[in-house]
């Protein structure tokens, strides 16, 4: 048996290097995986935000309203779709070369081309009310305009 008066008190000086390295390790684990967390939670709710502004196109763009509501937009016509926005941004010159007929053969068509914004705000809430996060979703409609270009009435062979 070993007496008491010969211990050096190593297993006691072992210990207290090892706590408080396994302390600062702990609570440094903790923090990341705190972080983690926020960062998914995130992410998440972006997800949320993108698939509500998905479907506030498909309902804005379906609806049967939706050609003449354009036809008529200026640029402070704003439509909404439950918790999103749209604000519409017109092109300067109302009637431009239609984008997707510009091989076209004839020139008896203009586009009014409109840039709708849709704008949804997510997140927690800040002290004055406003949410952290801005989701925008940009959506280009463009419709054919029959523009008379002085050639009505003419036939072909004329």
């Amino acid at each position: 048996m070993t007496s008491l008066h010969k211990q050096k008190g190593i297993a006691l000086f072992i210990a207290m290097l090892i706590l408080p390295l396994l302390l600062v390790l702990g609570v440094l684990v903790m923090s990341n995986t705190f972080l983690s967390l926020k960062i998914t939670d995130a992410r998440v709710m972006q997800g949320e935000s993108n698939i509500l502004l998905n479907n506030a196109v498909m309902d804005i763009l379906h609806r049967s309203s939706s050609a003449q509501s354009f036809a008529q937009a200026t640029d402070k016509t704003t439509f909404s779709s439950d918790e999103v926005t749209a604000k519409v941004d017109l092109d300067e010159d109302d009637e431009i070369h239609c984008k997707r007929r510009i091989q076209a053969s004839g020139s008896n068509f203009k586009c009014k081309y409109l840039e709708v914004s849709f704008i949804h705000l997510y997140g927690r809430e800040r002290a004055d009310g406003s949410k952290w996060a801005t989701n925008e979703l940009g959506v280009g409609v463009e419709q054919p305009i029959i523009v008379d270009n002085g050639t009505a009435g003419l036939s072909a062979d004329q």
